[in-house]
Order: C-alpha cells, then sequence, then structure tokens
C-alpha cells in the first residue's frame, strides 16, 4: 500500500509541477562522432550533477532517447544530464551494442562498446561538473544487455543501471568485483522478443544459439555475486503500465548486508509486451530509483 501512495503522490507532484521545459542541448565527441546531451534547467556547472547514459535498442538511435527524455520530462523535473549515445551500424544499417553473444553483435563485429561508454563517460565528466558519485546508465533491450554489460565490466564507475527488457550475462564469474553496481532490472511477462523467462538469441555468422538468463536471475545473480541471499527479501506492487488496468506489477528486492550493501531489484510488469506503454509514473519512479543508488565510498 505504501508503494501504491507513493506511486499516486508522485503523480500528482507531475501533474502540478510547471510543463514548461527549460532544458538545452549540447554535443560531446568521445571519439565516434558527436553525442547529444540534454542538460536540465538552469545549469550553470556551479553544482556537480548526475549523469545517465541512455542506451537504446537494437536498430535504434540515440535521438529517440532524447526523445523520449523530452517527453517525460525528468531531466528537469530531477536535475541531471543525460548522454544518449548511438551504437555502431552492421552492413544491413542496424545500430547495435556489443554486449556479449546474446545481443547483438550479430555480424561479429570488433567492437568494443563497454570501453567507448567508460571512455564517452569520463569525456563528460572532463567537460561537465558531473557527480561522481551518481553515475548511471539505462538501456532498453540490446541496450538493457548493455547496461548490464557496464556494471559487469566497470562497478568502479558505475553507481547503478537499468535494463528494460534486457538481460544479464548467463555467468557473472568474468566480472570485475572491485566496487559495487546497484541493478533494476524491469520487464514485462508478456515480452515474445526478450523473454522474461529466459531463452536465446541467434547471429548472422555461426548461426548458433546464444543463451541468456531469465529476468529474475538477470536480478538475483548479481547480489549472489557479493555474497547476499538469493532469495527475495521484500514483495511490493506498483502501477506503471497503461495497457494493463490497475496495480500490474510486482517487485523483488534482493541486497547484501553489511556497511556497503548492494540492491538489485526486479520489477514484473505482468501482461505487459516488448514494447511497453509506461505511465508517467514510472518513468518518476524508475528515474529516482536509478538517482537513490548512488555509489559508496565518494565524496
Amino acid at each position: 500500500m505504501r508503494h501504491l501512495l507513493r506511486t499516486l503522490t508522485i503523480g500528482i507532484l507531475c501533474l502540478c509541477a510547471s510543463s514548461a521545459s527549460a532544458h538545452t542541448f549540447a554535443t560531446i565527441d568521445a571519439g565516434r562522432g558527436e553525442v547529444k546531451l540534454m542538460l536540465p534547467s538552469g545549469y550553470d556547472g556551479s553544482k556537480a550533477l548526475p549523469l545517465v547514459v541512455s542506451l537504446h535498442g537494437f536498430k535504434g538511435t540515440g535521438q529517440s532517447y532524447i526523445d523520449y527524455w523530452t517527453h517525460n520530462r525528468q531531466v528537469d523535473q530531477q536535475q541531471f544530464i543525460v548522454a544518449a549515445p548511438d551504437g555502431t551500424q552492421d552492413s544491413k544499417g542496424r545500430a547495435f551494442w556489443n554486449a556479449g553473444e546474446a545481443c547483438c553483435n550479430k555480424e561479429a563485429r570488433d567492437v568494443d562498446d563497454s570501453a567507448y561508454l567508460r571512455h564517452l563517460i569520463e569525456t563528460i565528466e572532463a567537460a561537465y561538473n558531473i557527480d561522481a558519485a551518481s553515475i548511471h546508465v539505462a538501456g532498453y533491450s540490446n541496450g538493457g544487455f548493455m547496461a548490464h554489460t557496464m556494471a559487469c565490466d566497470h562497478p568502479d564507475k558505475i553507481a547503478s543501471i537499468s535494463s528494460f527488457a534486457g538481460a544479464a550475462r548467463l555467468d557473472l564469474g568474468s566480472c570485475k568485483t572491485k566496487g559495487q553496481t546497484h541493478v533494476l532490472q524491469i520487464h514485462g511477462t508478456h515480452d515474445a522478443s526478450i523473454f522474461y523467462g529466459g531463452g536465446f538469441t541467434m547471429n548472422d555468422v555461426n548461426k548458433q544459439p546464444s543463451p541468456y538468463p531469465s529476468a529474475l536471475h538477470s536480478t538475483s545473480m548479481w547480489v549472489g555475486q557479493h555474497g547476499g541471499s538469493m532469495v527475495p527479501q521484500e514483495l511490493d506492487m506498483l502501477d506503471l503500465s497503461e495497457r494493463v488496468a490497475g496495480i500490474d506489477t510486482t517487485v523483488w528486492r534482493f541486497a547484501t548486508q553489511g556497511k556497503r550493501s548492494i540492491v538489485s531489484e526486479l520489477w514484473s510488469i505482468h501482461g505487459e509486451t516488448h514494447v511497453p506503454k509506461m505511465n508517467q509514473g514510472s518513468h518518476v519512479l524508475s528515474t529516482q530509483w536509478l538517482l537513490a543508488h548512488r555509489k559508496d565510498g565518494i565524496r
């Protein structure tokens, strides 16, 4: 009930907020062409702000996510900077992120997106006043897979990620463990592209299946990697989808115990598909979740 009330309260606050957007745009080049940035209203560089790197899905564009953040108004309301890069285009003109075997480098190209995105973050840090404890990656589908890859490769840099309809690697044994990254997995139970219960993809080269884990396993194993319980500690309900009537989302929370806890949550949207129809409250809650889960030990 407290989460339902929180959702309703946030929705009311959004309706009362000014509809005028005062954000501005800029570009930055980290070696692969210009990347569009969205700066919040009143930004003058005097205050360190969070950074959210927003990653499109397979065949998508960075501009589509600039449009997304413009539409939901969270950059201005919650005061952070967004970077929306483009993936590499393959021979068919499909933009992709190389997020491991399962998704979505279908032509097995030699592309190191993990290193590129780290360099992009550091380039932005050199040009803007970024809060080093509040650097986040949000991705959809292929971008969600890539967000998990960033959490695996750069836990010293990334405070938290959100992955909508993506998945983690099957085995996190190769992930770096210095530092910690909080993980939010959001997944529709009726997703027919990246299955909620796990599945596999096929690439265009070897025609061999590449498996990916379920949404639940993609969430719980991040905490298990750090010695935490893979049994959910709390069960909540939210209303996130416009497609599904009423309370539609179950929240499973996992966390380690101790001075530096790691939190991993799964928001299971019952009846939602791979292409979601989310309400305004969902944009607010998922953004607040990212920004609330900061990097410990950094001032």
